[in-house]
């Protein structure tokens, strides 16, 4: 019998970078994260993420890490979003989807995940929501897991034929190019 269940993940993005939107090896994170979600949950339809530039380049990331090329930027996840606005967004989306679909992901900020009444989320964390269906996802009737961002082992340097420090002379863009290379593989 197929998983009828459905699911929403609220991902924190990661940490702040320091001449990057965030950190080098949070890039990697965030992919490694997106490939996490995709081992374990139903394809996703979209990835939902706030503008700012963190938020954006861990969903683009995570996006890619999850096989998503759905990426939908939107001001609805921004920290200074009232929270009925946050939800009332979230409520949207579900009333919205058909029934074909089974998994969303969001990008965005621990103000946000606060607002949604979510457990706390260390930068890069998610929190997966699972529901029997998008009617009991609406009406909050979920099972709530938190997930820790994985670190970056050296085993993946290796195998990937690089070092954390060459990592730190790429840009962004190379980044994603060797992790696109990864998935073709």
């Amino acid at each position: 019998m197929a998983d009828t269940k459905v699911y929403l993940s609220f991902g924190r993005h990661e940490r702040y970078g320091f001449d990057t939107p965030i950190l080098r090896e949070d890039m990697v994170a965030a992919y490694l994260t997106g490939v996490h979600l995709r081992q374990i949950l139903p394809p996703c339809a979209t990835v939902y993420h706030s503008p700012l530039e963190r938020a954006t380049e861990t969903a683009r990331f995570e996006a890619l890490g999850m096989n998503c090329p759905h990426l939908l930027e939107t001001e609805f996840l921004t920290e200074s979003t009232p929270k009925f606005t946050v939800q009332k967004f979230v409520n949207n989306v579900l009333t919205n989807t058909d029934h074909s679909v089974q998994y969303y992901h969001f990008v965005t900020h621990l103000p946000v995940v606060e607002k949604l009444g979510l457990p706390f989320l260390g930068a890069g964390d998610v929190c997966l929501l699972t529901a029997d269906n998008w009617t009991d996802m609406l009406a909050e009737n979920f099972s709530v897991q938190t997930m820790c961002r994985p670190e970056v082992q050296a085993f993946l340097w290796m195998k990937w034929q690089q070092t954390s420090q060459n990592l730190e002379k790429l840009s962004p863009d190379d980044i994603y190019r060797l992790l696109q290379k990864q998935e073709a593989k």
